[in-house]
């Protein structure tokens, strides 16, 4: 009867030995399984971030493409007046001092349509270095033909109160257009 006992022992402790190796085997697929699908999710991921990136990068430069195309020959008044309202704006924003602004139509190649404005600003180096980023983040196609800076004289008392030196900025840029086939 010992003997049966024993028999019967054996054969649980084997049965409860091989349960434990077979569920330890299933649960090591199930954790490569699940570590697989996981780096699977994060490529997946990743790929959608790169693609939402894209596309917000995209739809800002279809932006600046249609502001830059046009029907008309030449500039109207009012996206000359806006553009200056814009830059008077951005001018205020940076406490830069406008002397002189200006604009002129420029002949151009065919189907492109140009406008130069030249400003003549007084800013501190910082102040020029805002104002020209600025310019760059309008949405329309802006190329700067002439940047010219020179000190403006300071009087001893500014030198003494040790304020920031101020520069006198001419500045010319071209704003383009292209003309849309018909």
């Amino acid at each position: 009867m010992r003997e049966h006992y024993l028999i019967l022992i054996v054969i649980i402790l084997g049965l409860t030995v091989a349960f434990v190796m077979l569920s330890s085997e299933t649960l090591n697929k199930n954790i490569a399984q699940v570590q697989n699908l996981d780096s699977q999710i994060k490529s997946s991921q990743e790929k959608l971030n790169s693609a939402r990136i894209m596309d917000q990068e995209l739809s800002q430069f279809a932006m600046i493409i249609d502001n830059s195309l046009s029907k008309e020959n030449k500039f109207s008044f009012d996206e000359i007046n806006a553009f200056k309202t814009g830059i008077g704006q951005m001018a205020h924003e940076r406490q830069i001092s406008i002397t002189k602004l200006s604009d002129t139509s420029k002949w151009s190649l065919p189907n492109l349509i140009e406008i130069t404005f030249n400003m003549e600003l007084e800013a501190t180096y910082r102040q020029i270095g805002q104002f020209i980023s600025d310019l760059e983040s309008q949405d329309f196609i802006i190329k700067i033909q002439n940047l010219d800076i020179s000190p403006i004289q300071s009087s001893d008392e500014e030198i003494m109160a040790n304020a920031e030196s101020r520069y006198r900025v001419l500045l010319e840029i071209s704003v383009f257009k292209v003309k849309k086939e018909v």
